[in-house]
């Protein structure tokens, strides 16, 4: 009976030891991405899903060239970049924020994260933000994410693409986009002059 007992406990601990196993590598996935046999999910245009290199086609500019901060085209120098601009009352901000920190901390050695709180000192940086990446132009929204790398354009040069949403998206969705936007970084970083 109690070897019994014992090759029960043994096989109950294997398992654990499995699923343990199976849940580090679950959870460390990002870091060990193949990005080059790696699909994205959204490609280079104008439509709503799209990466873009020119204003949008629901945005009021549509079409037009985007004049990008300069302290982004520094940070993209180095890395893809996220901004979650934000502010702490808002409830589709308290459902955004928490996902958009996990995709960040995810995948925290290929995208810088920008934090954005839309109040107090924080206001006229988020506003200067906006101003630029609302995806139609207008009336300025929070939560509003930004995800901002370099892609291919229509012209075959490779240029700042970028994509932003305004409310709460499901962590399926930003993990999309954080992905491609490391996907499109280490394909055409070296080509960016």
């Amino acid at each position: 009976m109690q070897s019994e007992f014992k090759n029960f406990a043994l096989l109950v601990l294997a398992a654990m030891a499995a699923f343990s196993m199976a849940a580090f590598v679950m959870t460390d996935t990002a870091h060990c991405e193949d990005w080059n046999s790696y699909s994205p999910e959204h490609a280079v245009g104008s439509g709503d899903d799209d990466w873009w290199t020119a204003y949008p086609d629901q945005h009021e500019n549509s079409g037009m060239a985007v004049e990008h901060l300069d302290w982004v085209l520094d940070a993209l120098k180095e890395k893809p970049v996220l901004i979650l601009i934000h502010s702490s009352n808002c409830k589709p901000c308290l459902t955004q924020t928490p996902r958009i920190k996990a995709a960040a901390e995810s995948f925290s050695e290929d995208l810088e994260y920008n934090d954005m709180l839309a109040e107090g000192s924080g206001y006229e940086k988020a506003i200067g933000i906006l101003d630029v990446y609302n995806p139609a132009g207008g009336a300025q929204y929070v939560p509003t994410t930004i995800f901002i790398t370099l892609a291919k354009g229509s012209d075959g040069t490779v240029d700042v693409a970028w994509h932003s949403e305004i409310d709460a998206m499901s962590q399926e969705k930003i993990d999309a986009y954080v992905k491609d936007s490391i996907y499109y970084y280490k394909q055409n970083a070296a080509a960016w002059i």
